[in-house]
């Protein structure tokens, strides 16, 4: 008797799952490349064609799921998400240009003790601030040296776009004197910056005024729903132009009749605040803003009040409240500003990844956050000297990490700092236990973000917060934001050859890191060491005239395949699968 032939083994269902997850990308870059022909030469799409395939999207969406962020943010996101360019279609310089990108930036810093002096970024919060008073007063300013990132450059755009004389050059940023900024009636687009975005909503608010403001990916996806419920209070209606949508773009009409008193509520955010501040210089009957119920109104007062006060404004600060009197702002020709913390933490810990030590030329912020920070760095065991020019940092390499706690006022915004740095110890084989740092991610342990950072540079962590090395297949990491990038180079330091997927994210808010990480122990030897000289042609060369061939032959340009003949080609091929 013939036996039953024995059942296939099914497959794992998550193998199954990571097979469909492939073909979610195919289809991806297929749209992408759709929408790219779509686009033309242009750099937007069309509004109609967006508005048909998002009312399609929603349509579709919303009859399998009645969750918004399926039929708001995840369309949102297919239209911002980008592909390299298939290998076929690249030049030979391209090619290998595109394949390292494929297999991710190394990070191979010299394993060696880091001997560090620099004039760090400034701070790239108050330079648009500056820059945006500047414009509103039409008064003269110069501003070197600019950090010249991604933020500023768009900052200079959209004063520009509203009617402002900037102009950048070398790492300088020159305020022509002008008319004050108007509030046109016209689109004008904010970058990625929700200081951009708080800035020019906060100039537009004291003018009887309407404008659409757009912006990128970030602002497209944020929340401001708190802002839109307190701009009634000010006289103002903000109108989301996508429908379900609480980001950018946006229709803001304002009537121009902001109370004298105004409470801030707990829920919007600190920069809007600020911003409503410093837009108050030119009143005639003055503005007050009551921050005594808001969380972070220590950190409002310590970066919103030195700025006022270095443009000559009147300024009462006392039981919550910020009073602006009227006043002549004044701009100082040379003004002083502090080092950009959120860039320069990363650098002061330098020591603990390789040793050595770091000086920084400047003074450091007096914001509670900044403070906070700089108290972590001493709290994981660096030695820290400040003084009126700058501030010098120098340890060991940091072998132990026993965080039980984070000192008050630490932003949850640089929690890849500790990690990073609690990674560097493990790396090396020494003790990491991090319970602050669970303690702060919520009630499932750590976030995502977290988990995807430890995984790509090879660590666990167990229901203690310690941290232990897990062998596996490093691939390259695409970092969240510009923070876990920064932390994912430090960590580098312990573990070389790392690999990151997206250096760009990094170069767009601080443009020189790399430079700067790619040349430690000692950037500035590098940069002092001379270049070999160019070959000196010899005088028989030198004297030989160059010879110009006249040819009756003429010359043929060969054809380039058009677009048109790959999509032809590629409908071909589908119709003759589906066949």
């Amino acid at each position: 008797m013939d036996t039953p032939p024995l059942p296939k083994a099914r497959r794992p269902l998550r193998d199954v799952i990571c097979d469909i997850d492939k073909d979610i990308l195919r289809l991806l870059m297929r749209r992408a490349n759709l929408l790219r022909r779509m686009r033309g030469d242009k750099a937007f799409l069309d509004a109609s064609e967006e508005g048909f395939l998002r009312s399609s999207w929603r349509k579709a969406a919303t009859s399998v799921s009645s969750d918004a962020r399926l039929s708001v943010r995840f369309f949102s996101l297919m239209q911002e998400v980008e592909f390299l360019p298939k290998p076929e279609d690249l030049t030979d310089d391209d090619k290998t240009r595109m394949s390292q990108f494929r297999a991710g930036f190394n990070l191979a810093p010299a394993q060696k003790p880091v001997r560090l002096e620099m004039r760090p970024p400034l701070l790239c919060r108050a330079t648009r601030a500056l820059l945006m008073l500047a414009a509103a007063t039409g008064k003269p300013l110069s501003l070197a040296p600019c950090l010249m990132n991604k933020p500023i450059l768009d900052c200079i755009r959209m004063l520009n776009q509203a009617g402002a004389n900037l102009t950048r050059e070398d790492g300088c940023v020159t305020a022509r004197e002008s008319t004050p900024l108007a509030a046109p009636d016209k689109p004008l687009h904010t970058g990625d910056s929700p200081w951009n975005f708080y800035l020019m909503l906060a100039h537009y608010l004291w003018h009887p005024s309407r404008v659409r403001l757009s912006g990128d990916s970030t602002l497209k996806l944020a929340d401001l729903s708190a802002v839109r419920r307190f701009l009634p209070e000010l006289g103002a209606r903000l109108a989301h132009v996508i429908p379900q949508s609480n980001g950018l773009p946006a229709r803001l009409e304002c009537s121009g009749d902001v109370p004298v008193a105004v409470n801030l509520p707990g829920d919007v955010p600190p920069e809007f605040g600020e911003a409503m501040l410093l837009a108050a210089h030119g009143l005639q009957k003055g503005f007050t803003l009551n921050i005594a119920e808001h969380p972070h109104r220590e950190l409002i007062r310590s970066r919103v009040i030195p700025l006022l006060k270095m443009t000559g404004s009147l300024v009462d600060a006392e039981n919550g409240r910020i009073g602006v009197r009227p006043a002549e702002m004044r701009l100082p020709q040379k003004i002083a500003l502090p080092m950009e913390p959120e860039l320069a933490l990363f650098l002061l810990a330098l020591p603990l990844a390789l040793g050595g030590e770091v000086r920084l030329d400047g003074f450091w912020p007096a914001w509670p956050q900044a403070l906070a920070g700089l108290a972590l760095l001493e709290q994981l065991g660096l030695e820290t000297r400040k003084s009126e020019d700058g501030i010098r940092t120098r340890a060991e390499r940091i072998a132990t990490v026993h965080l039980m706690e984070l000192p008050p006022d630490f932003s949850a915004e640089w929690l890849p700092l500790p990690w990073a740095l609690a990674a560097c110890a493990a790396l090396r084989g020494g003790e990491a236990v991090v319970p602050a740092l669970f303690a702060n991610n919520g009630d499932n342990g750590i976030t995502q973000e977290t988990c995807g950072f430890l995984q790509a540079v090879g660590l666990a962590a167990d229901e203690d917060g310690k941290l232990y090395k897990e062998e596996q297949n490093l691939t390259p990491w695409n970092a969240p934001d510009p923070v876990w990038a920064l932390a994912f180079a430090l960590a580098a330091c312990a573990r070389p050859h790392l690999k990151l997927g997206n250096p760009d994210i990094v170069a767009d808010l601080y443009p020189g890191f790399w430079n700067l990480y790619n040349t430690l122990p000692d950037p500035a030897a590098q940069r002092a060491t001379p270049s070999v000289p160019a070959p000196q042609a010899s005088e028989s060369e030198q004297k030989t005239p160059r010879r110009r061939i006249i040819s009756a032959i003429p010359a043929v340009v060969p054809k380039v395949k058009p677009a048109e003949e790959d999509a032809s080609a590629e409908n071909r091929t589908e119709s003759g699968a589906e066949k």
